[in-house]
């Protein structure tokens, strides 16, 4: 199965650089989106047209209202969980964010979801697949067909409760101003549930082992082998990435994975 991703456009930075030569390396094929030009994509990979997948038109009916400062940040986010939505309608693979760091290769069922718990209550988007056709992708069929793009998954709060006040208040919303992760983690646990489809769920484990700023501990020496023999751990999701263009501090977690797959990145700007 390809892993897929998606990169607006612009200059890679090191760290997804190192993170899909990772998936290169342990013998994926592998398919990055884009709207435009793209430099440091490793060797191997092969570049396509996001308009394919998903129109960036998307972007601009997803904007918040009550919070324009988060504008950018937060179209860009829910946009990255509606395309690989629709990567899953279109069956073209399994979506993995660019900062995720695969230490063995995927065995995966094409025919079963394929994804992990972030925590204890919550399906992790960064690692996700659903098979073509699986009812949990028609629900999002009901959201492009409404006029502004709410989710009817959501629970009372937000659903319901945040939107009645501010209507009350005469305030200008938008459903992105529910939050982050409405299209996202947020509705991949909810409509895994609804569909019965959690039980294929990995353990956190697999991908989150560390969480937040928990991840910064992948770019220390200190915490270099902290999953030497686990074969628990198939990979890692960088969340707090610290500075991704640094050079890596020798004998860590990043400099070894670097030094695995630089053969695939060899010209690396790397600020010292």
């Amino acid at each position: 199965m390809r892993l897929v991703s998606l990169w607006l456009s612009g200059p890679i930075r090191n760290l997804d650089r190192v993170c899909i030569a990772s998936w290169l390396r342990l013998g994926h094929e592998v398919d990055l989106y884009s709207f435009g030009p793209v430099e440091g994509l490793p060797a191997g990979a092969r570049l396509l047209d996001a308009r394919e997948v998903l129109s960036p038109d998307w972007m601009e009916k997803i904007n918040p209202l009550r919070r324009p400062e988060l504008k950018d940040r937060q179209r860009i986010m829910n946009y990255s969980d509606l395309f690989r939505i629709a990567l899953m309608q279109q069956g073209r693979g399994l979506w993995l964010d660019t900062d995720v760091m695969l230490f063995q290769r995927l065995e995966v069922d094409e025919n079963r979801p394929y994804f992990a718990w972030e925590d204890r209550t919550r399906i992790g988007s960064p690692v996700f697949y659903v098979p073509h056709g699986n009812p949990m992708l028609a629900d999002y069929e009901r959201v492009y067909d409404s006029p502004d793009l709410m989710p009817h998954w959501l629970g009372f709060r937000r659903r319901v409760l945040k939107p009645l006040l501010w209507r009350l208040r005469g305030q200008d919303w938008s459903p992105a101003d529910l939050g982050l992760t409405i299209y996202g983690n947020d509705a991949f646990t909810r409509l895994a549930k609804k569909h019965g489809l959690a039980r294929y769920a990995l353990p956190t484990r697999s991908f989150y082992a560390w969480n937040g700023k928990e991840t910064g501990r992948f770019f220390d020496p200190a915490h270099a082998d902290d999953f030497a023999g686990d074969a628990r751990v198939l990979g890692l999701h960088v969340h707090w990435k610290q500075d991704p263009n640094r050079r890596p501090k020798p004998g860590s977690m990043f400099d070894r994975a670097w030094q695995e797959v630089r053969a695939l990145v060899p010209d690396v700007p790397w600020l010292d």
